[in-house]
């Protein structure tokens, strides 16, 4: 199993004790897996950063009136129009801060 399918399995089996009205030494002890595993997992996935997730962005035409900025267009539907001169980490905050 490699590190995607095992984070899928305990997701899987930490959201399957959640929906149960079994306590988590009750649900461990009927999976047939260890206690201390479980939560291992559990705070592992709890403590995990969020994964990035790609954005599609459309960079329209400048217009002659607008060429001090460049418009992007979220895949969200969101419309933003920052200055040129900003860095590429400063978009990238902008991006965030959209989605």
């Amino acid at each position: 199993m490699n590190a995607q399918e095992k984070h899928q399995y305990w997701s899987s089996l930490i959201e399957q004790q959640k929906q149960s009205d079994k306590s988590i030494t009750q649900f461990c002890a009927e999976q047939n897996i260890s206690y201390q595993t479980f939560y291992t997992w559990a705070k592992k996935l709890r403590t995990q950063p969020e994964p990035q997730r790609l954005q599609p962005i459309l960079v329209t035409d400048v217009s002659v009136e607008n060429v001090n900025v460049v418009t992007l267009v979220l895949a969200n539907g969101l419309r933003a129009q920052l200055p040129i001169h900003l860095s590429a980490s400063q978009i990238q905050h902008w991006v965030a801060a959209l989605q």
